[in-house]
């Protein structure tokens, strides 16, 4: 019996899609039984950190593969001496494609040139490359049906067939590889240009031991042609797939699809294993060693600054590198609860911290930096967001081992309160200030104008008040220069104040000293001030009138006779009601020279930024482009200004029209009041004032935002009902009747 062979293709979609279900199954209960084994084990606080150090020598150190490799076991060694349990350690040299970089320009790498060179799988996705992959993947010999089945099809209306025909030629196509192993399996080769086809055969030969990469090896081609060439045979169908360098993704995502390679020796997948990576170089300076030292906080992805210290000695480069690593290092809390003001905050790793000076360890006063990371269904980093001008200053313990309470100072309250989800990491790292000033630099937020992006302005002349957290001094420090920047040279550790935890209204943050098995006592906050007493300028209930409590009020007893002076004194004091007490804030020494600087522009307060002198030589802050509002301000300055003159000279002439009438002179009188009517009225500053008004909403310059129009909207308002208070055109009608009365 001959077979459709449409139905053939749907009985095999069937036993594939039986198959996949149980291969599904089977990996979905060994990831729950991997995933519940490491949770288990992978406790915060007592989880070593996993670290990797990235050596790079240079050739005129003249180091043979022997003793390179005593010196990565040397520098394993001290770590262990410093760092003890709290590190799990391995000191490697670096990726090939970051040789050069690292060497020569260490400090100037960032980020997205340590993954500069990820390399990423592309496949076509034009008609061509789908019949190309049906070529070389042809589908399977048709199965023979049983009566059953066919009986079964005979049943299913021509929609049903045709869906299940589309469906098993979707499994066919080349649509259907979606991942790194499928890819592997069904494609034949992945061309590679030849830049970075050497470096990838390179990183090859560790791993052709296991068979997934010598598979992988085996189908790797070189790509003679450029990019574009390389572009053209995927959209032609020439070549199935690819491999390119991630920064090169856009220039063929339309004619090419990605596919996530997370080859194990490129830097992504690096940054996967290991919690800290210290990039170092070490090279000669003169007669001397010289060693460069960063540190790559892999889940954040920040980089610290550069750290560099010379060795006399070959024997002591080790050493020297271990105490830079040291001096670099920043230890990490994970964030757990927050409201506007406070924080708790879990020390990684502190369940294994041994003495009092262990470089992982963070203590009352130490100051960290919050950062977001947000990541999708696969784990890959959507949002890497380091909080601008946000501190946590850590205020109490909570309990003996790893729980701190922190005080939270923030240019915007609120971002990390918003920021909590299950896919959602909040981490902080210790901070260091090892600069000795740093510069503010203010710059006015980038607008497009006519399609245009327009380059940064500065912003001249502000004001910047310096302040201490909590307190209520205020220090005038001075005004921006030409090009926006003043230096802060404030070096003293402030004793800030702060909200009192267990004042929160987050009852996790409040009662987070009674859920834990060691709690560690508060520490003594202030006396709480006294209750305001009733002052005697106060009203006095009547004789009988009843208290709150329901309870008769006495008679109040007669007082001595005062003098009539002092009776008019009381009678005109104010009277004054008993205010609130003020909330209790504690006190704390904070480690760095951590303050508020409060930045304003004209009348109005563009920002207050907490800023630690010292962590960062320059600050740059991007404020709210609001030069309209400062250029209104001026206009309307000027025209109050000017108000207050006309005020002025209409009263001087009021009164001489009144003493000239009143003198009889009514000649005189006439005179002053032409004068009077040569004054500006309300109806023309009225023109004027609505001119500015119009002058300030044109969007020359860049939108307008919808604050900054309420802004000039409300200054407008103030100088209008100003004019209509003190410009009234009632009084030259009064002085008109008079003069004409007097004729």
């Amino acid at each position: 019996m001959k077979l459709n062979p449409s139905l053939l293709a749907t009985r095999t979609l069937v036993a594939r899609n039986c198959s996949f279900m149980l291969n599904a199954w089977a990996l979905f209960f060994a990831f729950v039984v991997t995933t519940s084994r490491s949770e288990a084990q992978d406790i915060w606080e007592y989880a070593p950190y996993r670290v990797s150090v990235w050596v790079t020598v240079a050739p005129s150190i003249g180091w043979t593969e022997s003793s390179e490799q005593d010196f990565h076991r040397k520098v394993q060694e001290l770590c262990e001496v410093d760092f003890g349990g709290t590190w799990k350690i391995k000191s490697q040299s670096a990726p090939d494609s970051l040789y050069g970089s690292l060497l020569y320009r260490i400090d100037e790498m960032s980020i997205q040139q340590v993954l500069a060179r990820e390399m990423t799988l592309v496949v076509g996705k034009s008609e061509k490359a789908k019949a190309k992959f049906l070529e070389l993947n042809p589908p399977p010999p048709p199965v023979v049906l049983t009566p059953a089945e066919e009986a079964k099809r005979k049943k299913m209306s021509k929609e049903q067939i045709q869906e299940m025909e589309d469906a098993a030629a979707r499994a066919a196509s080349l649509n259907s590889v979606r991942t790194f192993d499928s890819a592997l399996e069904r494609i034949d080769s992945f061309h590679v240009m030849s830049l970075p086809y050497s470096g990838l055969i390179r990183d090859l030969v560790p791993y052709q031991q296991t068979e997934r990469w010598k598979k992988f090896s085996d189908k790797v081609r070189l790509f003679p042609g450029s990019l574009e060439k390389l572009k053209s045979d995927l959209s032609e169908g020439n070549i199935v797939a690819a491999l390119i360098p991630k920064t090169e993704l856009n220039l063929i995502k339309d004619v090419a699809r990605s596919i996530p390679a997370r080859l194990p020796w490129q830097p992504e997948q690096l940054l996967r294993d290991y919690d800290k990576i210290f990039l170092a170089s070490i090279d000669r300076s003169g007669e001397n060693y010289r060693i460069r030292v960063r540190e790559l906080d892999s889940v954040v992805r920040r980089m610290s600054e550069t750290s560099t210290s010379e060795a006399f000695r070959r024997e002591d480069i080790a050493r020297s590198l271990v105490h830079q690593m040291r001096s670099v290092f920043s230890p990490v809390v994970r964030i757990e609860e927050t409201d506007n003001f406070t924080a708790t905050m879990r020390v990684k790793s502190s369940g294994l911290i041994v003495g009092k000076d262990h470089p992982a360890k963070i203590g009352i006063g130490d100051v960290v930096v919050p950062f977001i990371r947000r990541d999708d269904m696969n784990g890959n980093p959507t949002l890497l967001q380091n909080l601008p001008f946000t501190f946590i200053a850590a205020t109490e313990k909570i309990d003996e081992t790893s729980l701190f309470y922190g005080a939270i100072f923030s240019a915007s309250r609120g971002a990390l309160t918003a920021a909590k989800n299950r896919r959602t990491q909040r981490l902080g790292l210790k901070i260091s200030a090892s600069h000795p000033a740093s510069e503010l630099k203010l710059t006015f937020r980038q607008q497009i104008v006519a399609g245009k992006l327009q380059p940064p302005v500065a912003v001249p002349g502000a004001e910047i008040y310096q302040r201490t957290p909590g307190h209520d001094d205020l220090l005038m420090l001075g005004r921006t220069d030409w090009q926006g920047n003043i230096s802060l040279n404030a070096t003293s550790l402030p004793t800030i104040k702060y909200e009192i935890p267990t004042a929160s209204r987050n009852r996790a943050i409040a009662d987070a000293r009674k859920v834990v098995r060691d709690p560690v006592p508060p520490p003594k906050y202030p006396e709480p001030p006294p209750e305001p007493q009733a002052t005697e300028s106060q009203a006095v209930p009547s004789p009988g009138e009843k208290s709150d409590e329901g309870k008769s009020m006495e008679e109040p007893k007669p007082t001595p006779k005062k003098s009539e002076e002092e009776a008019l004194v009381k009678m005109a004091a104010p009277v004054t009601e008993a205010l609130p007490p003020k909330p209790i804030k504690g006190e704390v020494q904070i480690n760095y020279p951590l303050y508020l600087y409060y930045v304003k522009n004209g009348d109005t307060l563009l920002a207050r930024l907490p800023i630690v002198t010292g962590m960062s030589p320059i600050e740059e802050a991007k404020l709210p482009d609001d030069r309209k509002r400062l250029e209104t301000e001026a206009f309307l300055k000027g025209l109050q200004n000017e108000v207050l003159d006309l005020v002025v000279r209409r009263k001087i002439l009021e009164s001489r029209i009144n003493k000239q009438l009143a003198d009889k002179k009514v000649a005189e009188a006439e005179k002053y009041l032409d004068q009077f009517k040569r004054i500006k009225s309300y109806e023309k500053l009225s023109e004027q004032i609505e001119s500015i008004q119009r002058r300030a909403m044109l969007n020359d310059a860049g939108k307008i935002s919808p604050a900054l129009e309420k802004k000039i909207d409300t200054m407008v308002d103030t100088t209008r009902q100003i004019m209509q208070k003190w410009l009234q055109d009632s009084m030259l009608r009064d002085l008109e009747l008079k003069v004409s009365e007097a004729k």
